[in-house]
Protein backbone atom coordinates (compact mmCIF):
# COMPACT_ATOMS: atom_id res chain seq x y z
CA UNK A 1 0.00 0.00 0.00
CA UNK A 2 2.47 2.19 0.92
CA UNK A 3 5.01 1.64 -2.26
CA UNK A 4 1.37 2.37 -4.31
CA UNK A 5 0.89 5.17 -2.67
CA UNK A 6 4.32 7.08 -3.29
CA UNK A 7 4.03 6.35 -7.22
CA UNK A 8 0.84 8.53 -6.96
CA UNK A 9 0.94 12.03 -7.46
CA UNK A 10 -0.37 14.26 -4.91
CA UNK A 11 -3.59 15.18 -7.47
CA UNK A 12 -3.91 11.06 -7.30
CA UNK A 13 -3.57 10.36 -3.42
CA UNK A 14 -6.79 12.31 -2.12
CA UNK A 15 -9.65 10.36 -4.44
CA UNK A 16 -7.49 7.08 -3.45
CA UNK A 17 -7.54 8.25 0.32
CA UNK A 18 -11.22 9.03 0.54
CA UNK A 19 -11.98 5.43 -1.85
CA UNK A 20 -10.20 3.63 1.18
CA UNK A 21 -11.82 5.31 4.05
CA UNK A 22 -15.07 4.86 2.31
CA UNK A 23 -14.90 1.49 1.45
CA UNK A 24 -13.61 0.66 5.24
CA UNK A 25 -16.87 2.34 6.50
CA UNK A 26 -18.71 0.68 4.40
CA UNK A 27 -16.88 -2.53 5.59
CA UNK A 28 -17.37 -1.56 9.18
CA UNK A 29 -20.78 -1.31 8.76
CA UNK A 30 -21.51 -4.54 7.40
CA UNK A 31 -19.71 -6.29 9.92
CA UNK A 32 -21.96 -4.76 12.71
CA UNK A 33 -25.63 -5.81 10.42
CA UNK A 34 -23.55 -8.95 10.42
CA UNK A 35 -22.34 -9.65 13.91
CA UNK A 36 -25.62 -7.84 15.37
CA UNK A 37 -28.22 -9.06 13.23
CA UNK A 38 -30.91 -8.68 15.45
CA UNK A 39 -31.87 -5.08 15.96
CA UNK A 40 -35.02 -3.50 17.28
CA UNK A 41 -38.41 -2.88 14.92
CA UNK A 42 -39.53 0.22 14.22
CA UNK A 43 -43.16 0.82 14.91
CA UNK A 44 -43.84 0.89 11.44
CA UNK A 45 -42.29 -2.84 10.91
CA UNK A 46 -44.13 -4.07 13.73
CA UNK A 47 -47.64 -2.87 12.89
CA UNK A 48 -47.01 -4.26 9.37
CA UNK A 49 -45.64 -7.26 10.76
CA UNK A 50 -48.79 -7.98 12.97
CA UNK A 51 -51.25 -6.98 10.24
CA UNK A 52 -49.20 -9.80 8.12
CA UNK A 53 -50.18 -12.46 10.91
CA UNK A 54 -53.61 -11.06 11.33
CA UNK A 55 -57.76 -10.79 10.13
CA UNK A 56 -60.13 -8.63 11.28
CA UNK A 57 -63.51 -8.52 11.52
CA UNK A 58 -65.53 -5.41 10.77
CA UNK A 59 -69.14 -4.76 11.00
CA UNK A 60 -70.55 -1.65 10.49
CA UNK A 61 -74.26 -1.52 11.16
CA UNK A 62 -76.72 0.83 9.18
CA UNK A 63 -76.95 3.49 10.94
CA UNK A 64 -76.75 4.14 15.27
CA UNK A 65 -80.47 3.71 15.87
CA UNK A 66 -80.53 1.30 19.10
CA UNK A 67 -82.50 -1.66 17.05
CA UNK A 68 -79.82 -1.02 13.83
CA UNK A 69 -77.41 -1.30 16.44
CA UNK A 70 -78.79 -4.55 18.05
CA UNK A 71 -79.29 -6.24 14.51
CA UNK A 72 -75.19 -5.67 13.96
CA UNK A 73 -74.69 -7.63 17.06
CA UNK A 74 -77.15 -10.46 16.09
CA UNK A 75 -75.62 -10.23 12.18
CA UNK A 76 -72.00 -10.32 13.97
CA UNK A 77 -72.87 -13.40 16.74
CA UNK A 78 -74.02 -15.18 13.90
CA UNK A 79 -71.04 -14.65 11.65
CA UNK A 80 -68.84 -15.79 14.37
CA UNK A 81 -70.43 -18.87 14.88
CA UNK A 82 -70.69 -19.48 11.29
CA UNK A 83 -67.24 -19.39 10.40
CA UNK A 84 -64.77 -19.53 13.59
CA UNK A 85 -64.73 -23.07 13.34
CA UNK A 86 -64.09 -23.25 9.77
CA UNK A 87 -60.80 -21.08 9.79
CA UNK A 88 -59.34 -22.60 13.30
CA UNK A 89 -57.94 -24.93 11.37
CA UNK A 90 -55.46 -22.69 9.92
CA UNK A 91 -52.06 -22.10 10.85
CA UNK A 92 -51.53 -18.59 8.71
CA UNK A 93 -53.22 -15.86 7.59
CA UNK A 94 -52.32 -16.67 4.15
CA UNK A 95 -54.69 -19.96 4.73
CA UNK A 96 -57.50 -17.89 6.77
CA UNK A 97 -57.52 -15.19 3.80
CA UNK A 98 -58.12 -18.49 0.84
CA UNK A 99 -60.83 -20.02 3.20
CA UNK A 100 -62.83 -16.69 4.14
CA UNK A 101 -62.39 -15.67 0.45
CA UNK A 102 -64.29 -19.01 -0.61
CA UNK A 103 -66.90 -18.23 2.11
CA UNK A 104 -68.12 -14.90 1.10
CA UNK A 105 -71.00 -15.93 -0.76
CA UNK A 106 -72.41 -18.00 2.39
CA UNK A 107 -71.46 -15.46 4.76
CA UNK A 108 -73.53 -12.74 3.00
CA UNK A 109 -76.40 -15.44 2.52
CA UNK A 110 -76.03 -16.10 6.30
CA UNK A 111 -76.21 -12.19 7.34
CA UNK A 112 -79.05 -11.44 4.99
CA UNK A 113 -81.32 -14.86 6.57
CA UNK A 114 -80.47 -13.33 10.07
CA UNK A 115 -81.57 -9.70 9.08
CA UNK A 116 -84.74 -11.61 7.38
CA UNK A 117 -85.62 -13.43 10.61
CA UNK A 118 -85.61 -10.25 12.63
CA UNK A 119 -87.65 -8.08 9.93
CA UNK A 120 -85.36 -5.69 8.20
CA UNK A 121 -84.25 -6.21 3.85
CA UNK A 122 -81.10 -4.53 4.17
CA UNK A 123 -78.76 -5.42 1.72
CA UNK A 124 -75.59 -6.54 2.86
CA UNK A 125 -72.17 -6.14 1.13
CA UNK A 126 -69.10 -8.71 2.10
CA UNK A 127 -65.64 -8.17 1.37
CA UNK A 128 -62.09 -9.11 2.11
CA UNK A 129 -60.05 -6.58 1.58
CA UNK A 130 -57.65 -3.86 3.02
CA UNK A 131 -58.25 -1.17 5.12
CA UNK A 132 -57.19 1.64 7.40
CA UNK A 133 -58.22 1.40 11.28
CA UNK A 134 -57.21 4.11 13.92
CA UNK A 135 -55.71 2.37 16.93
CA UNK A 136 -58.49 0.19 19.07
CA UNK A 137 -58.37 -1.13 21.70
CA UNK A 138 -59.27 -4.84 22.19
CA UNK A 139 -59.94 -6.17 25.60
CA UNK A 140 -56.88 -5.78 27.68
CA UNK A 141 -54.64 -5.17 24.08
CA UNK A 142 -53.86 -2.16 21.89
CA UNK A 143 -53.63 -2.54 18.17
CA UNK A 144 -52.05 0.15 16.13
CA UNK A 145 -52.77 2.36 13.38
CA UNK A 146 -52.68 1.22 10.38
CA UNK A 147 -54.17 -0.75 7.23
CA UNK A 148 -55.12 -4.50 7.77
CA UNK A 149 -56.94 -6.97 5.95
CA UNK A 150 -60.57 -7.27 7.58
CA UNK A 151 -63.32 -9.44 6.40
CA UNK A 152 -65.81 -6.23 5.97
CA UNK A 153 -69.93 -6.75 6.40
CA UNK A 154 -72.03 -3.89 5.96
CA UNK A 155 -75.29 -3.49 6.71
CA UNK A 156 -77.91 -1.41 4.42
CA UNK A 157 -76.44 1.99 4.33
CA UNK A 158 -73.54 1.21 6.88
CA UNK A 159 -73.32 4.85 8.53
CA UNK A 160 -73.78 3.37 11.83
CA UNK A 161 -70.97 2.70 14.21
CA UNK A 162 -68.92 -0.52 13.85
CA UNK A 163 -67.88 -3.84 15.89
CA UNK A 164 -64.41 -5.28 15.49
CA UNK A 165 -62.36 -8.59 16.35
CA UNK A 166 -59.22 -10.08 15.77
CA UNK A 167 -60.98 -13.24 13.35
CA UNK A 168 -57.29 -14.96 13.04
CA UNK A 169 -56.12 -15.81 15.51
CA UNK A 170 -59.46 -16.75 16.71
CA UNK A 171 -59.76 -13.76 19.47
CA UNK A 172 -63.26 -12.64 18.57
CA UNK A 173 -65.49 -12.83 22.12
CA UNK A 174 -69.20 -11.92 21.89
CA UNK A 175 -69.76 -11.58 26.18
CA UNK A 176 -67.84 -7.77 26.72
CA UNK A 177 -68.96 -7.94 30.31
CA UNK A 178 -65.53 -9.02 30.79
CA UNK A 179 -63.43 -7.28 28.22
CA UNK A 180 -60.41 -9.66 28.38
CA UNK A 181 -58.75 -11.57 25.63
CA UNK A 182 -58.32 -15.11 27.41
CA UNK A 183 -55.09 -16.60 28.10
CA UNK A 184 -55.86 -19.51 25.45
CA UNK A 185 -56.39 -16.95 22.65
CA UNK A 186 -53.40 -14.60 23.57
CA UNK A 187 -51.41 -18.05 23.40
CA UNK A 188 -52.34 -18.13 19.75
CA UNK A 189 -50.91 -14.55 19.31
CA UNK A 190 -48.01 -15.21 21.11
CA UNK A 191 -47.27 -17.83 17.88
CA UNK A 192 -48.03 -15.84 15.76
CA UNK A 193 -46.09 -12.84 16.29
CA UNK A 194 -42.55 -12.14 17.41
CA UNK A 195 -41.84 -11.28 21.06
CA UNK A 196 -41.37 -7.71 20.62
CA UNK A 197 -44.75 -7.97 18.28
CA UNK A 198 -47.19 -9.50 20.50
CA UNK A 199 -45.31 -7.27 23.59
CA UNK A 200 -46.14 -3.75 21.48
CA UNK A 201 -49.74 -5.06 21.79
CA UNK A 202 -49.93 -4.66 25.52
CA UNK A 203 -49.69 -1.37 26.26
CA UNK A 204 -50.67 0.35 29.39
CA UNK A 205 -53.59 3.08 29.04
CA UNK A 206 -51.06 5.85 29.20
CA UNK A 207 -48.84 4.58 26.06
CA UNK A 208 -52.46 3.76 24.68
CA UNK A 209 -53.16 7.60 24.08
CA UNK A 210 -49.36 8.38 23.07
CA UNK A 211 -50.95 5.62 19.98
CA UNK A 212 -54.64 7.75 19.60
CA UNK A 213 -52.72 11.12 18.65
CA UNK A 214 -50.40 9.27 16.77
CA UNK A 215 -53.77 7.96 14.91
CA UNK A 216 -55.16 11.08 14.95
CA UNK A 217 -52.15 12.78 12.79
CA UNK A 218 -51.33 9.58 10.72
CA UNK A 219 -55.56 10.64 9.87
CA UNK A 220 -54.95 14.03 9.06
CA UNK A 221 -51.96 13.10 6.84
CA UNK A 222 -54.10 10.76 5.06
CA UNK A 223 -56.87 13.74 4.31
CA UNK A 224 -54.83 16.56 3.92
CA UNK A 225 -52.67 14.37 1.30
CA UNK A 226 -49.00 15.58 3.12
Amino acid sequence: MKLYLKSLSKAQKLPFLIFIYALSFSMLLAGIKFFHPDRAETPAEIQENIADNIIRLHVIANSDTRTDQALKLKVRDGIIDGITDTISGTTDATGAEKLLSSQTGNIKNSALGIISDNGYDYPVNVSLEERYFPVKSYGDLVFPAGNYKALCVEIGEAKGRNWWCVLFPSLCFVDETYAVVPDSSKEKLKETLSKEEYESLEQDKEEENIFIHSAIYDWFLKKTGL
